[in-house]
């Protein structure tokens, strides 16, 4: 009894720690609309300009791989998460001072902060994601399996909006009674809280003086995570994500038009983004309680198709031909913004539940490490994509004249994976997770007696029924 309880209990901690991290990613935003702001008044860069900086500051979302071979094997005074979680809260909690006090008036300087800062963030969220994909469990039951890889995508990403939703209104306010400067020393304040709260974190402490069957083996990892990658079943999907999140993007060049064109101020960009925010938390009860038993194929398709002609009716608010048909810019924006959310967020679920229920046991930090960082990696393609688009199509910060060909073209880009859609099996994908589950075990795992196994086993289920619990 006592050892159940003492289970629940670390579950308990386990998806407040989780939470947090997601919360405190989200809450982070109060700083975008800053840097925005930024980029555009202090720096004086263009829509392209900004576009191509804003990719290079998160090159190490890209990296995230690496990030997750760190904490899956390489424990940092003796802890392969609470370290990390200390020291990267601590090292943000410096850099986002630093930015306050140096970096607003120095580019290259700023930009550096803001690079390091990504690497902190991103490194935290590595830890709450490898985390997340553990407390998904293995089910044999794939149905079961693919339950709880949807209800612990939806509460992390569930949370990260519930943070941003914080912030989003808020962030607007500020920037108009404060300076950036004050906002950066603000936003500062979540990192060091989640380093503080990471200090109670429970975890096993290696030592080297730990038997060798023990330890985490960097390039036994290595070997198991290549082994499993190079199976066409698993790199094909990932490649398809990659391609799919590289559609280009136009969103610096929508944020000059609201404020050059439009002259939205901070306060009411803010509260575009709070309607975002309340968005993407709705998007994920409604896949959480509609869709997480639909097929991959059948969401992903649907939601495509419908995002790239709801996209398209963007081209109304910059041709001005809302204001022929008597529909405010406000309410345009709002409701416009708020449909493109809810179907993009629709659209983007299915493919980070799919990336959860690829990730086999032992690797599974580094391997949703790397489809995250595909992930990103088609975000920094998309992001320089739509760069370079708004350069050859002449849009600047005060020339809009080929937007609206820029949004259809982009628009119509988010359909060309959707022939490939045939290359995703997922039966087959949980095949080889357990085939590469029960390759992975030790030799020494034959010698275990049946007790031992029957133990196990239970400890699993009854883990698995409390993290259910937990999320109801």
């Amino acid at each position: 009894m006592k050892k159940e309880e003492a289970m629940h209990q670390s579950l308990r901690f386990t998806y407040f720690l989780i939470g947090t991290i997601a919360f405190s990613q989200g809450i982070m935003g109060l700083s975008d609309l800053a840097i925005s702001y930024m980029q555009k008044d202090d720096y004086k860069q263009d829509p392209a300009q900004t576009q191509f900086f804003s990719t290079i500051i998160s090159l190490p979302w890209i990296v995230k791989p690496f990030w997750g071979i760190m904490t899956d094997t390489v424990p940092l005074f003796g802890y392969r998460r609470k370290s990390y979680l200390i020291f990267f809260g601590v090292l943000g909690f410096f850099c986002w001072n630093l930015l306050a006090d140096y970096g607003v008036e120095n580019r290259e300087f700023g930009l550096i902060l803001l690079t390091v800062i990504n690497i902190c963030v991103a490194f935290c969220n590595v830890i709450g994601e490898a985390l997340l994909v553990e407390y998904s469990g293995h089910s044999d039951d794939d149905t079961h399996q693919n339950d709880k890889a949807s209800q612990n995508v939806t509460f992390f990403f569930g949370m990260r909006s519930t943070g941003t939703l914080v912030t989003a209104y808020s962030s607007g306010k500020l920037l108009q009674l404060f300076d950036k400067r004050y906002i950066f020393k603000i936003t500062s304040i979540f990192p060091l809280i989640l380093a503080g709260i990471a200090v109670f974190v429970k975890e096993k402490k290696y030592s080297k003086d730990e038997p060798e069957k023990d330890k985490i083996k960097t390039v036994e990892s290595l070997k198991l995570f290549s082994k499993f990658v190079s199976q066409p079943v698993i790199y094909r999907p990932i490649l398809l994500i990659m391609v799919f999140m590289s559609s280009p993007s136009i969103s610096t060049a929508m944020f000059y038009f609201y404020t050059n064109v439009l002259q939205f101020g901070p306060d009411f960009i803010g509260e575009l983004r709070l309607s975002y925010s309340i968005c993407s938390i709705l998007s994920a009860y409604l896949f959480n309680r509609f869709l997480r038993h639909v097929k991959f194929t059948k969401v992903f398709g649907y939601s495509t198709f419908v995002y790239c002609l709801v996209s398209c009716q963007t081209t109304l608010l910059v041709t001005r031909k809302n204001v022929k048909l008597g529909i405010p810019d406000r309410l345009f924006c709002f409701g416009d913004g708020v449909l493109n959310q809810v179907i993009g967020e629709l659209n983007t679920m299915p493919v980070l539940v799919l990336a959860c229920k690829m990730c086999p046991k032992n690797i599974e930090g580094t391997m949703y490490a790397l489809l995250m960082s595909a992930i990103n990696f088609g975000g920094m393609v998309s992001q320089e994509l739509g760069a370079l688009l708004t350069y050859y199509a002449g849009v600047t910060d005060d020339n809009f004249d080929n937007l609206a060909r820029l949004i259809v073209i982009c628009s119509f880009c988010t359909m060309l994976p959707l022939p490939f859609l045939g290359i995703i099996n997922e039966d087959q994908m949980a095949k080889a997770r357990e085939k590469h589950q029960y390759e992975s075990l030790p030799k020494e795992e034959d010698e275990i007696n049946v007790e031992q196994e029957v133990e196990e086993i239970t400890d699993t289920k009854c883990a698995n029924l409390q993290n259910e619990q937990l999320l109801i």
